[in-house]
């Protein structure tokens, strides 16, 4: 009877995998390709503010949503359009993103 089980088989599958020049080499290309894209999508964001301290997400002439900063706690409110939860963020950068990714979900499904 042999010690080679199901996990072992596993295990030696992502040794091999990761001491394949070629794997590693389409793993770094997805990484690249996700990168671009990230960077196609957010060149095409812009923010900008009111007079109340407000930050509006627009893509084009498009409104994605608005965040600012919650006086009592410090944090960031993020708020999507079309999304009616208002979560949190302890930076403002995460409650931008939200916005961007969100958008980006709704408009995907």
């Amino acid at each position: 009877m042999s010690n080679y089980n199901p996990i072992t088989k596993i295990w030696d599958a992502l040794s091999i995998a990761q001491s394949n020049p070629i794997v590693e080499n389409q793993l770094l290309f997805s990484q690249f390709l996700e990168k671009q894209s990230e960077q196609t999508i957010l060149g095409s964001i812009e923010i900008d503010s009111d007079e109340h301290g407000k930050y509006r997400v627009w893509r084009d002439s498009q409104l994605l949503g608005i965040f600012h900063r919650d006086k009592k706690n410090g944090l960031w409110i993020s708020q999507p359009c079309n999304y009616q939860l208002k979560p949190l963020f302890e930076s403002s950068n995460d409650a931008a993103m939200f916005i961007v990714e969100m958008n980006a979900f709704t408009t995907a499904a």
